[in-house]
């Protein structure tokens, strides 16, 4: 599956200490199912129950629309602890607006088609975030942050989605008034999500990765950030070595942020 998302965030700065966040996520996700080995079945009616068992459960499509929403409450401030740091602290919750499924285990019990792919988790979930960054020598900060989202309710098809906490720390370096460099470390851990009270298997998630970019400023006070991340470690909570599970493997990954003040 390849996945790509264009989030569309705006801000709006209350005062010189309070914002408004809101960011909103839309996604492409093209899914490539296949079954290796038919070659080697001569029998067609077989050939064509396994092609059907695949249509039930994974399919060649492409999925496209808006992910929830983050609406967040932000505070900032300079010189906190030491000179010219800053600490910035963000509350609020996600709004559901992505699609969500039906149970797709009880479906695929019933030899019904079905989707795992969600673009949302049908509720509204609390959200805290913490970034902190300070000056080390020159024009070379360094930074910390940690994020936590936790759903603590079923939406209407008997779903409760992962709760999980993004944690980073990385260093920053402004090489002239248009130029700058950063590279970072980032880990995630997502507990399971649920379906009518039942672990999900293909959820509960440990992942880590570094990252490398660059930020330009650009003509029209458009800066333009680049930011190649490689994982480096990732393992699911649940055992799969006695049966295979739909869990994702990540994969390397690109990111590209414009942001346009007015």
């Amino acid at each position: 599956m390849n996945v790509v998302r264009f989030d569309i965030g705006f801000k709006y700065q209350i005062n010189s200490h309070f914002q408004l966040d809101a960011l909103l996520p839309y996604e492409i996700k093209d899914q490539d199912a296949n079954i290796g080995g038919l070659d080697k079945i001569e029998d067609s009616e077989t050939r064509d129950k396994i092609l059907l068992y695949q249509e039930i459960h994974h399919r060649d499509e492409t999925y496209v629309g808006f992910s929830d929403m983050d609406l967040l409450f932000g505070y900032h401030r300079h010189t906190t602890f030491l000179n010219n740091d800053m600490l910035f602290v963000k509350v609020g919750t996600t709004i559901p607006l992505g699609k969500i499924e039906d149970n797709p285990w009880t479906l695929g019990d019933k030899g019904m088609e079905h989707l795992h792919i969600q673009f949302g988790t049908g509720t509204f979930n609390p959200i805290a975030d913490l970034n902190y960054s300070f000056p080390v020598y020159g024009g070379l900060r360094a930074k910390a942050s940690v994020r936590g989202k936790y759903p603590f309710y079923e939406n209407n098809k008997e779903y409760l989605g992962s709760k999980d906490i993004t944690y980073t720390a990385g260093l920053d370096y402004r090489a002239t008034d248009w130029l700058s460099f950063h590279t970072n470390y980032l880990g995630l851990y997502q507990s399971y999500a649920h379906w009518a009270g039942e672990i999900d298997i293909n959820t509960g998630l440990r992942f880590s990765v570094v990252s490398f970019g660059t930020s330009i400023a650009t003509p029209y006070n458009v800066p333009l950030s680049v930011t190649f991340m490689l994982p480096i470690q990732q393992e699911t909570l649940y055992d799969d070595s006695a049966q295979g599970n739909d869990a994702f493997k990540l994969g390397s990954l690109v990111s590209v942020r414009a942001l346009y003040s007015f």
